[in-house]
């Protein structure tokens, strides 16, 4: 019997494609003076380099030193960034929907990688913090073990006082968020925004919304 619910946040109840971008925008607005086409062409390929948030931003840094001889005056780009980025921070356009639905059957909660304090930003700035206790709310920064560590799964249902076969778990990257979960025990979802093939059978949505069908 499914008991609990949890969340990772970018890409799947945060809308990070957008606030990336975004983030991404104000930084090179800031600190070049690329217009029009030249100006998109570098912010298209810094959202390639991104990966999604899966790398350390000095990367980012250093190719754009490297491919547009564009240099950043920032000593760690990589902490900057989390600095930043919860500013920009939007949710989904259903998720408070879907949140407020599932909150009626389900106890809610987030595993998320990233530091605590950018992540914990990022629930409050897109306004879904409403939905989870604090007690609910697991980042890898306070625990010092990341996804697809199988231990932070299994460190927030100790916590959480949960079995991980109560527990279904949401996110968007196969290696960290679906394969993570299920090795920890619990039911992963994999939500993704696009067509693509893949060979094992569990349960895939493209929106969050899809998940008051399944659940």
């Amino acid at each position: 019997m499914i008991k609990t619910i949890f969340f990772d946040f970018d890409d799947t109840l945060g809308n990070r494609e957008l606030y990336a971008w975004n983030a991404y925008h104000d930084i090179l607005k800031e600190n070049t003076d690329l217009q029009d086409m030249e100006f998109e062409a570098v912010l298209q390929e810094v959202m390639i380099w991104d990966q999604k948030g899966d790398v350390n931003k000095n990367y980012i840094k250093d190719m754009l030193a490297k491919v547009f001889d564009i240099h950043l005056p920032y000593p760690d780009f990589n902490t900057y960034w989390d600095s930043l980025l919860y500013k920009y921070c939007v949710p989904m356009e259903d998720a408070a929907d879907t949140l407020t639905y599932l909150s009626k059957k389900y106890r809610l909660g987030i595993i998320s990688n990233g530091p605590s304090d950018a992540q914990r930003g990022k629930l409050k700035k897109s306004g879904l913090d409403r939905f989870f206790d604090e007690n609910m709310v697991f980042i890898s920064g306070d625990f010092g073990i990341k996804k697809p560590d199988p231990r932070l799964f299994l460190k927030a249902c100790e916590l959480a006082g949960v079995k991980p076969e109560e527990c279904v778990y949401v996110g968007d990257i196969f290696y960290r968020d679906v394969l993570g979960s299920w090795r920890a025990g619990m039911k992963p979802v994999w939500i993704i925004n696009q067509q693509r093939k893949y060979t094992v059978d569990i349960p895939v949505i493209h929106h969050i919304s899809d998940l008051k069908k399944i659940l």
